[in-house]
């Protein structure tokens, strides 16, 4: 059986991904000017601590290994929004023989992983013109990486674009695989590391700066926090259970980072060879959470990406000045990866085009909060400001209604992903057992109880 039959076994392929959502689309931006018929953001001249002041919860979803192209980029070719950095339609890249191969519409949620670690990333890059993305992945799914998709098949994701502001210059911090990048996430560098390899003690990390300031912070997750792999954290985390629960009594902390399931059958991260219909409902889970929690009208939430995965997107990463990121291999950025940021006092239905990176998530909570900066990386990088819209600090915008993301009781019970992704995080607690930390022998359990909270929020419908 080749992967596209195992696929419509499993009833993943685009047509059996029909979920509606046109009544539920949020098409009237509310802030910006209209360009071509477009929405174009304008520049708030308030000092970004006035814009922030508002914040006091900062919850940040990190998904896994994909492109802005692959994501958003239909907005342009498929939706018209002139206002988006996206696809055209005549992109291409070649194959080893020198044929081009064009973007295009995915049929499957479920796809091949692509290469994506540093040398493969380097190889697409090319030196800024992007086109070693189809050689890189050369084979039978070469053309995958070059495939795009549509609304119907992300349309949490698209909601929320709708809803709030897609940040079309958020970089991956480095031209790298997860791990670095993760690294990033947390502390505003890799330490030197290019590979998916642990660095223990890595660090100072934002945890350290918000604990010694007094200041609460949470790594919510469904089977391992990332971190304690990645860098040997052994505190500060939570379930995911309990950040619904945290939600719903208004107790979340200044800072959240959910990391979502890595492992099982039914892991919602969003790799490529995981049903990125999980990932929808857990992204649709966590903002109705947010919605209906008593923190809304004084929370950020950012959906993003650790990385690329290896998949094609247009626009060549910037690099950094030597004074902003001492090691001169991690200058160069990596690829755009889909984000936006979804609030009470943010802009609507905007394209924001300050260049962001991982960084910007330290910056941010860093300048909120009065914190030192960790490094001259985190003291350079751009903070969400130019998210916020000033107009709605004293009048905050209701949260945004997602349409119902359906996931078939029958399609996951039998499973959906085709293989692991995550071997060196599995390697690496092997070499340092997590203890009760470690829920990777429910993971699939962990994932229907999250679609349980997502039901009785009304984000998600179980289906036979």
């Amino acid at each position: 059986m080749d992967r596209r039959q195992f696929l419509t076994g499993l009833g993943v392929s685009l047509g059996a991904a029909s979920i509606g959502c046109g009544d539920n689309r949020i098409a009237t931006p509310d802030a910006g000017t209209r360009v071509g018929g477009a929405t174009a953001c304008e520049a708030s001249p308030r000092a970004a601590p006035e814009l922030l002041a508002g914040i006091e919860t900062l919850v940040v979803l990190c998904m896994e290994n994909r492109s802005f192209d692959e994501c958003l980029g239909s907005l342009r070719l498929v939706e018209g929004r002139a206002d988006i950095d996206g696809l055209t339609g005549g992109e291409t890249n070649p194959d080893r023989d020198g044929n081009p191969v064009a973007v295009h519409p995915l049929a499957d949620l479920v796809l091949a992983d692509p290469p994506h670690n540093w040398d493969a990333c380097h190889r697409q890059w090319n030196g800024g013109a992007n086109n070693g993305f189809v050689v890189a992945h050369a084979g039978a799914y070469q053309a995958d990486v070059m495939g795009y998709r549509v609304r119907a098949q992300l349309p949490a994701t698209y909601a929320l674009a709708d809803a709030g502001a897609i940040c079309q210059r958020w970089f991956a911090a480095c031209l790298g695989p997860t791990w670095p990048n993760r690294f990033y996430l947390h502390a505003a560098t890799a330490g030197g590391q290019q590979q998916n390899f642990p660095m223990p003690g890595l660090g100072p990390t934002i945890w350290d700066r918000l604990e010694g300031a007094g200041l609460r912070g949470v790594n919510y997750y469904h089977d391992i926090p990332w971190a304690f792999g990645g860098f040997g954290r052994t505190s500060g985390f939570a379930p995911i259970e309990q950040f619904f629960e945290d939600a719903a009594t208004g107790t979340l902390p200044p800072f959240a980072l959910i990391d979502p399931g890595f492992f099982g059958a039914a892991a919602s991260d969003d790799h490529a060879t995981h049903n990125s219909r999980l990932g929808q409902a857990l992204i649709a889970s966590v903002v109705a959470a947010l919605g209906a929690s008593p923190q809304w009208d004084r929370c950020l939430f950012v959906l993003t990406y650790d990385e690329h995965g290896g998949f094609f997107d247009h626009v060549a990463p910037p690099a950094l000045p030597p004074d902003v990121e001492l090691d001169a291999a991690f200058r160069t950025l990596g690829f755009r990866v889909p984000t936006v940021v979804v609030g009470p006092h943010v802009r609507r239905g905007c394209a924001i085009d300050t260049v962001l990176e991982h960084s910007s998530l330290i910056a941010t909570v860093s300048r909120r909060f009065g914190l030192a900066p960790l490094n001259p990386r985190a003291a350079a990088a751009a903070d969400l400001s130019p998210c916020i819209d000033p107009r709605r600090l004293d009048a905050p915008l209701p949260a945004p209604v997602l349409p119902v993301v359906e996931v078939s009781e029958r399609r996951l019970a039998a499973g959906t992903a085709t293989a692991s992704t995550h071997p060196e995080l599995a390697a690496a607690l092997a070499a340092r057992p997590a203890g009760g930390i470690d829920r990777r022998g429910e993971a699939d359990e962990i994932t229907r109880r999250v679609l349980g909270w997502g039901k009785r929020l009304g984000a998600v419908r179980l289906t036979r």
